[in-house]
């Protein structure tokens, strides 16, 4: 029989964010490693159904973890998995003690402290999330940032830190082989202050004074929706809001970008970006954690909080196209590489199989 892997995760398919498509990503690729997968989510149970989970607190994530600590072992005993694999960071699951009868794998997608500092309100999830981590037989960081915080706020040691990027899936995700020019810039994410769509949309807006030809399109939702579709009705309709897309709106949003813009404050990695390269549209971001660790893959980084600076580099790849076509390549070249299932993929077998007993391991 093939080991077994239970994936605890908030975040689920069809994905609210980064974390959705890393787990159903995983679903996908794991089998390829020798491994069965089971979901549990509040979406996804084992017992072939949504959980049931009470609304306790006004975050459904949180929620979700306070159901687990009194459930975990039903859950396991439905399941009988070889290893448990928990998704953290900020939305994430955050384990109070350590799962029953199999060792426990732990990805950090990013970190309370990172995207929220030490703020008083958000200590008791920092701290909550640091004991998970610390219990774990092994963590995966998706990115040097995020394991630089995993060592210094959360106090896990180095030797237990995997540094494993979120996977691409490069034969869905390609440039457009009957690609004609290029016409939008594009923002993707959940419409919230962290991500910048607001500073997306008023960069849109100084853009076209300069390139009244230019159009814009925001792909995502969040309470920031109505804002941008608000903002958007004085913009002739140079600007659309798409909210939530299909997996192939999304794919066809990328291929027909000229740059992907991300003003976010931090990202645990910015699979988002990782997307838009595999699709050949370079990236103008914030260099800041998570993003910052893309600087080698072509994507050009401005200092966090520069706006003037962002549109700037915005600018200069509506402008000089030999700049354009050299950054495009050089993410194709980097996603393809290093970001690919197929490079990701037996790099996280290989961290099942340091944690599981060799005996669980054994494939039939």
């Amino acid at each position: 029989m093939s080991p077994r892997v239970a994936v605890l995760t908030f975040d689920d398919v069809p994905p609210i964010g980064g974390q959705g498509r890393y787990v159903g990503s995983l679903e996908a690729e794991l089998p390829r490693e020798g491994w069965e997968v089971a979901m549990v989510s509040p979406r996804r149970g084992p017992w072939g159904e949504g959980l049931k989970v009470p609304h306790r607190t006004r975050r459904p994530p949180l929620d979700f973890s306070l159901y687990l600590r009194t459930r975990l072992r039903s859950v396991a005993d439905a399941v009988h998995p070889d290893l448990w694999h928990a998704q953290g960071g900020p939305g994430g699951v955050l384990l109070r003690r350590h799962p029953p009868d199999a060792p426990l794998v732990y990805t950090s997608h990013h970190t309370y402290r990172t995207a929220h500092g030490r703020g008083i309100t958000t200590m008791p999830m920092g701290y909550l999330e640091s004991r998970g981590y610390r219990f774990a037989e092994h963590v995966i960081a998706v990115s040097p940032s995020t394991a630089a915080s995993l060592m210094a706020d959360s106090g896990v040691p180095k030797g237990r830190i995997s540094v494993i990027p979120a996977g691409v899936d490069t034969t869905w995700l390609s440039p457009d082989p009957q690609e004609g020019a290029r016409s939008t810039i594009l923002f993707v994410g959940r419409l919230v202050p962290t991500k910048g769509v607001q500073y997306f949309v008023a960069m849109f807006r100084r853009l076209l004074t300069d390139h009244p030809e230019l159009e814009a399109e925001v792909c995502g939702d969040g309470v920031l929706f109505h804002a941008a579709v608000s903002a958007a009705e004085g913009l002739g309709g140079r600007l659309r809001v798409l909210g939530r897309v299909s997996d192939d709106e999304l794919r066809a949003a990328y291929r027909r970008a000229h740059v992907l813009v991300m003003p976010s404050r931090y990202e645990g990695l910015g699979l988002t970006a990782l997307e838009a390269m595999a699709c050949g549209t370079p990236v103008v971001a914030m260099d800041v954690p998570g993003l910052h660790d893309l600087e080698d893959t072509g994507a050009m980084l401005v200092a966090p909080g520069d706006q003037g600076a962002m549109r700037k580099a915005v600018e200069s790849l509506l402008l000089d196209g030999a700049h354009w076509r050299e950054l495009s390549a050089q993410g194709l070249e980097a996603v393809r590489d290093r970001y690919s299932w197929n490079a990701i993929r037996p790099r996280i077998a290989e961290v099942y199989r340091s944690v599981v007993p060799s005996s669980s391991t054994q494939v039939a």
